[in-house]
């Protein structure tokens, strides 16, 4: 999946000369954290957030400080900011956004400013791919660490008649084994859990009462 399909294009910004009272005020009225800072051609040269608001804001122990709401953007904006393009995919921008420790990501085309995403937009949209907000059920597997074992086991779920919506590997604290968790578009799973274990499979999830016929 690229950005583009989960960017929001209709982005509020601002210009470096805007006032920070102004910049307060967007915030506010559209809910938002962040305000790219762009220059006439939309080009971005900047980034304001909450944060940075709070932090220029007159303290309460300091009441004398009147001049904020006169004070330009520019003053505070950060001015190097990291940009995406809208074919990037999904998982390469959550990468950037985890190792900068950023909540947001400015989206650019041809140097200028088409869309924005948020943290928000890559959990909503984590939780879509995994087919979490779906009638689905989990089914988590742990199989040897070699080729081959996606296949075997998707093939187990599919001689049931069951689709899969979504399927993670993730490494198991084993070397030798690796976890596949699947999505799948059945809410009673004792069947798939009863194939798994003929197969040898080791069934994660769901977990079974010891003695418990399946």
């Amino acid at each position: 999946m690229m950005l583009e399909d989960i960017m929001k294009t209709d982005v509020v910004s601002v210009k470096p000369a805007d006032r920070l009272d102004r910049a307060f005020k967007l915030m506010e009225d559209h809910k938002i954290r962040h305000l790219p800072v762009t220059d006439e051609e939309m080009t971005i040269i900047g980034i304001v957030s909450d944060r940075d608001l709070r932090d220029a804001s007159p303290s309460v122990f300091n009441p004398s400080e009147s001049s904020f709401a006169e004070k330009e953007v520019s003053s505070i904006m950060k001015r190097d900011v990291i940009t995406a393009l809208p074919t990037d995919f999904v998982e390469d921008a959550a990468t950037v956004m985890v190792e900068n420790q950023f909540s947001c990501l400015p989206i650019e085309r041809e140097d200028r400013l088409v869309g924005i995403i948020t943290d928000s937009d890559l959990l909503k949209t984590l939780v879509r791919l995994t087919g979490a907000d779906l009638p689905t059920s989990r089914l988590e597997v742990q199989v040897p660490n070699i080729s081959g074992m996606l296949t075997r086991a998707a093939s187990l779920i599919s001689e049931q008649g069951v689709n899969i919506q979504s399927v993670l590997v993730y490494p198991a604290k084993n070397p030798e084994k690796k976890t596949l968790v699947f999505r799948v578009e059945t809410m009673d799973t004792r069947k798939l859990v009863e194939r798994m274990e003929a197969h040898e499979f080791t069934v994660l999830w769901p977990e079974q009462t010891p003695g418990m016929s399946i």
